[in-house]
């Protein structure tokens, strides 16, 4: 995952963690240059490594 991809994922896991957004509103793939890169799991993934590390 590049800068660019982490950043994305990481302020889409803020806005759902915070309820500002749903994660169906969060676009399955998302267009950065001329590759589409799957943001909807990857976001999903980091809210679930987020409440891990919180629990634990």
């Amino acid at each position: 995952m590049n800068t660019v991809q982490k950043k994305l994922v990481e302020s889409y896991a803020t806005l759902v963690m915070g309820e500002r957004m749903k994660i169906e509103d969060v676009p399955e793939t998302k267009a950065i240059g001329a590759n589409a890169y799957v943001i909807r799991s990857e976001v999903e993934i980091e809210i679930a490594n987020r409440t891990i590390n919180a629990l634990v």
